[in-house]
């Protein structure tokens, strides 16, 4: 007497449910670019107001992230449209803004230490 089977991890629904990091279409990954695109000009045109140059740069690139979120989530959201785990979706949002965090908090020392040294007005 045979016990019945139980059903494996490679069984078509099983694998319809798992999701592979190439079946993104062309489509899909030019959409994520250009938000990504957009995202990073609104970062660097938020940096370049005057405003953020009388704070310390470390809060001024607070604001800035914060300022430019929304264009951050229209990447998750092309992400979620298209079946990309949420875990996954995260963690390259996360990659992404670090990123950007660290540019932007790199170029407002810069700007601050260069002005406090006289060499720019």
């Amino acid at each position: 007497m045979s016990e019945p089977q139980q059903t494996s991890v490679s069984t078509p629904e099983a694998s319809a449910k798992t999701w592979n990091g190439t079946s993104l279409s062309d489509a899909t990954i030019k959409e994520v670019q250009e938000a990504k695109y957009t995202y990073t000009q609104c970062v660097y045109k938020e940096a370049q107001k005057q405003g953020y140059t009388k704070i310390d740069s470390r809060v001024a690139t607070d604001a800035v992230i914060k300022q430019c979120e929304p264009d951050l989530a229209k990447i998750r959201e092309v992400f979620i449209n298209e079946g990309v785990p949420e875990i996954i979706a995260n963690r390259y949002l996360k990659k992404t803004r670090v990123n950007m965090t660290r540019k932007i908090l790199q170029s407002l020392m810069f700007a601050e230490a260069a002005r406090k040294s006289g060499a720019t007005q």
